[in-house]
């Protein structure tokens, strides 16, 4: 009996051992551009969807119009994450005698019924997805990102078939693929701004072709401005940190007149003089406090005295904020 335990433990370790290897050497090899192939035809309005944050279902929302050709789009994992919301999960029969009910409540009966079998399917997923993932590890990288991206929605497609698996989750796939690769290259401090510009186009290119001057829109809203705005600093990190001062000046000034109004740069001017204004204020206090605690003629019992009176005079009603801050920077170091 003993000699029997050890060699089915051998073999859990082998099989844990040949998955791990063959996830692993999956790994090890680059993901190419597209791990939804063009083929799926997803509309760039459905990615978009994803690129600006897909909002949850709401209680209002019909569901029928979603689902009047076929059940399977992007709306369907939205909807499933909506019931599983919506109805308890205190064991699998009852949730699903209740999840039953309910699609028959909301869709034609041929619908409710091939929406369900997929429903039953899909918690089936859900469940598996969150094992499988305890073995695949948690990607650090933006490369091992693409890998686990990739090996997700590999296992879909064996669960659910490349057609249906596409279908639900094949435009979020993209949209967080180009997000990713994006940030690759946004992050990339070997790279000036120019370089970095043209490989996202390619990247839009060859993700989508002709449509790739349309994925990303323009930003409206004061929001999307300025993160357009903070954006395109990163982009240009390096060109900016190889100016001199005052070029890099009028380098951020070039890229606020791309996103902002006359009003709005005169606003984010003026929070830039305020800012300057309180730097300098602050190394003028340290270089006082700096005296005050190198002076021999000061007892050190008034040294503290001394402190707190040039932070009144420096800080005014600011001043308890200020040490405030100092006591935490000390507890924290």
């Amino acid at each position: 009996m003993k000699k029997k335990k050890i060699i089915i433990t051998i073999l859990v370790i082998l099989a844990v051992g040949i998955v791990g290897y063959i996830f692993y050497a999956r790994q090890s090899r680059d993901v190419p551009v597209n791990i939804i192939g063009p083929s799926q035809k997803i509309s760039i309005k459905d990615i978009k969807l994803f690129l600006k944050g897909f909002p949850a279902q709401s209680a209002g929302e019909d569901p029928r119009k979603y689902f009047s050709q076929e059940i399977t789009n992007l709306y369907t994992v939205r909807f499933f994450k909506f019931i599983q919301m919506e109805i308890e999960f205190t064991n699998r029969d009852e949730h699903l005698k209740a999840v039953k009910a309910y699609m028959y409540s909301v869709l034609d009966p041929q619908k409710a019924e091939e929406m369900f079998a997929l429903y039953e399917k899909f918690l089936d997923y859900e469940i598996g997805i969150h094992e499988k993932a305890k073995s695949w590890g948690q990607p650090k990288t933006a490369d091992e990102l693409l890998r686990y991206l990739r090996t997700v929605q590999d296992y879909r497609r064996e669960l659910f078939g490349n057609e249906v698996a596409d279908a639900m989750w094949g435009a979020e796939v993209m949209a967080n693929e180009y997000t990713i690769r994006k940030n690759k290259i946004k992050m990339d401090q070997t790279l000036y701004g120019a370089e970095k510009e043209k490989r996202i186009n390619e990247l839009k290119e060859d993700m989508w072709g002709a449509g790739a001057a349309s994925i990303e829109d323009p930003p409206q809203s004061d929001p999307e401005k300025f993160a357009g705005y903070q954006e395109k600093q990163v982009i240009y990190q390096r060109d900016l940190q190889e100016l001199p001062a005052e070029q890099r000046l009028e380098k951020i000034k070039e890229f606020r007149k791309e996103y902002f109004s006359t009003d709005q740069i005169a606003r984010l001017e003026q929070v830039d003089a305020e800012l300057e204004a309180d730097k300098k204020k602050e190394a003028d206090y340290y270089a006082q406090a700096k005296a005050i605690m190198n002076n021999p003629g000061i007892a050190d019992d008034k040294k503290e005295e001394a402190l707190r009176e040039l932070q009144d005079n420096t800080f005014g009603e600011e001043a308890e904020a200020f040490r405030r801050r100092l006591n935490i920077e000390k507890n924290t170091k």
